[in-house]
């Protein structure tokens, strides 16, 4: 592999000087915020997950949007980070196979507050971070590369992401954040094992990719500098991260604000490899059914993404000895939703009910190559019957939330302190400093549920 500074030059030159204008990915990025912070203040759904919120925190003027508390500003990059991905229902990119919403939204805020920028220079900055990691992806190639050797791609990406959303944030110029991308590029970690094995370590992985982001941009600013050919030298991301000897095809061109549109969101709390079966399982539940016993069914067919059937844990059968081995499995996921119509942290608790784990065990999963990441097939049969529904004939909202999805959605989290929230940051006026427009939305929030 060669040595091209010049592609990473051009990537994050348009990380620091590209404007963005384009009214569709500034609204999506603001509902990308707002997703990210109502899972957020959701985290205390999530059994043991708030005892990891705040670990090695101490005072400062940036909120911690869980608890309300002031942190320093890395120490509430790494708080926020662990609470958006608590639910394990952060946004979804599949170029980088990467959650970018709990390293990219958390950074780009903790560079904004801590730099005294503009709401407006927020989102820019949450642009960046967001194309920045799909760029990254190389349309899935490089992702792949990082799978095979065992790598998770989200806190392997997550630094760079992160860093890129920070730099944006906090007004590096083309150089700082030249020098800030080039050694968060080098530092991403994690193992596909965590997932795989039923672990809860996956929580960690996130938070530490978006507090490295955070604080490699502000060295840079400080006057930290880094070498060249980090991204595709001999020791470089590529070849480190996904054993790359040569750059794709689609990193050639630089990253673009589109990208953005690119990321989808997660109806619901399981790996984004199972989302759209999960889908098409919960919409035969309210189709009911026929009215069958899925006590005598005779056969639950799962056909899915040949890459996502593939994925460390979609395959995992009963017993579920864990939360996290029955979060990451599409035959529970698809059992779950099937018998009950419900996919929430109480079902994961009553994850060995017998109507539930029988049906699991009865769950035949086919990957199919021409199903894309978007489309999950669920047949059942019995009875002489077959009930089929396919993920791709339901609403796009689903998967790409709008304003007034996203109000529904954190509404159903959160009660109406969830809607005005989303209206909060999703109307804010490009001109009024971030700080205030993210601070007084988590305070008022905290304000109302403390009433209520």
């Amino acid at each position: 592999m060669t040595n091209d500074q010049q592609l990473l030059e051009n990537a994050t030159a348009f990380v620091a000087d590209e404007t963005y204008n384009d009214s569709e990915v500034r609204a999506r990025a603001r509902v990308l915020l707002a997703d990210a912070v109502t899972l957020a203040l959701a985290a205390d759904t999530v059994p043991g997950a708030t005892e990891l919120l705040e670990l090695g925190v101490g005072a400062g003027e940036h909120a911690a949007w869980y608890s309300g508390n002031g942190l320093g500003a890395a120490d509430a990059v790494q708080s926020n980070a662990a609470a958006i991905c608590a639910r394990f229902q952060d946004d979804t990119e599949m170029s980088s196979w990467s959650h970018p919403g709990s390293f990219v939204v958390p950074a780009a805020v903790g560079a904004a507050v801590e730099t005294d920028r503009a709401y407006g220079e927020l989102v820019d900055g949450l642009i960046a971070g967001y194309a920045m990691t799909v760029w990254l992806g190389g349309g899935g190639e490089v992702a792949l590369g990082m799978m095979k050797s065992g790598r998770r791609p989200s806190p392997t990406f997550g630094p760079a992401g992160a860093c890129a959303a920070a730099c944006r944030a906090a007004g590096l110029n083309r150089q700082e954040t030249l020098h800030a991308v080039s050694g968060a590029l080098l530092v991403g970690r994690g193992s596909l094992h965590s997932v795989g094995s039923g672990g809860e370590d996956w929580r960690l992985h996130n938070p530490g990719a978006a507090r490295d982001g955070l604080l490699y941009a502000l060295a840079a600013r400080a006057g930290m500098t880094a070498g060249s050919g980090a991204l595709d030298s001999r020791h470089g991301f590529l070849s480190l991260s996904a054993g790359m000897t040569e750059v794709p095809v689609a990193m050639e061109r630089p990253p673009h604000a589109g990208m953005v549109l690119d990321v989808w969101h997660k109806a619901l709390p399981t790996l984004g490899d199972n989302m759209a079966v999960a889908l098409a399982a919960l919409e035969l539940n309210r189709r009911g059914l026929g009215g069958i016993d899925l006590g005598k069914v005779d056969e639950v067919v799962v056909s899915m993404n040949e890459h996502f059937r593939n994925f460390p844990g979609t395959q995992t059968r009963p017993p579920y000895k864990t939360l996290t081995s029955a979060l990451s499995s599409v035959r529970f996921v698809t059992a779950q939703l099937l018998v009950h119509g419900t996919l929430d942290f109480d079902d994961y608790e009553r994850r060995d009910d017998p109507a539930v784990v029988s049906l699991a065990e009865r769950v035949e999963v086919v990957p199919d190559e021409a199903l894309d990441y978007l489309d999950g097939v669920v047949t059942v049969r019995a009875h002489g019957q077959e009930h089929t529904c396919r993920s791709a004939d339901l609403p796009r909202t689903l998967f790409f939330r709008d304003a007034n999805e996203q109000r529904r959605i954190s509404e159903s989290l959160h009660g109406p302190a969830g809607a005005a929230l989303v209206d909060a940051l999703v109307q804010a006026d490009d001109s009024v400093p971030a700080r205030k427009v993210v601070h007084e939305a988590i305070h008022a929030f905290h304000s109302t549920r403390n009433r209520t």
